[in-house]
């Protein structure tokens, strides 16, 4: 599956689960910053907290949660390979 292949995808899946999706621009700015992995995920966590609030999450609500359920998974595996570095039993693991 290409990138764009997988982008369209997860396109896709907003559309199904949270309905008006924001930008493809805004698509390609999370694609340049997060794994797809991750922007799949914080678009089923948006879906289930929109569930939760009963469909009331406003289009900027979603797109801004989105994100930062996305900065933070990023944020955290980061954090969790640069421990894993600094670990010096480890550390060859970490060279390039």
């Amino acid at each position: 599956m290409t990138i764009t292949g997988s982008i369209a995808d997860l396109i896709s899946l907003w559309e199904r689960v949270l309905g008006n999706p924001p930008s493809k621009e805004q698509f390609a700015i999370w694609a340049e910053l997060h794994s797809l992995e991750t922007m799949h995920r914080a678009i089923l966590k948006t879906a289930i907290k929109n569930q939760k609030m009963g469909g009331s999450m406003t289009q900027d609500h979603r797109e801004r949660f989105a994100s930062k359920v996305m900065d933070s998974r990023t944020n955290d595996r980061q954090k969790a390979a640069g421990q894993r570095c600094s670990n010096p039993t480890e550390r060859r693991s970490c060279e390039i």
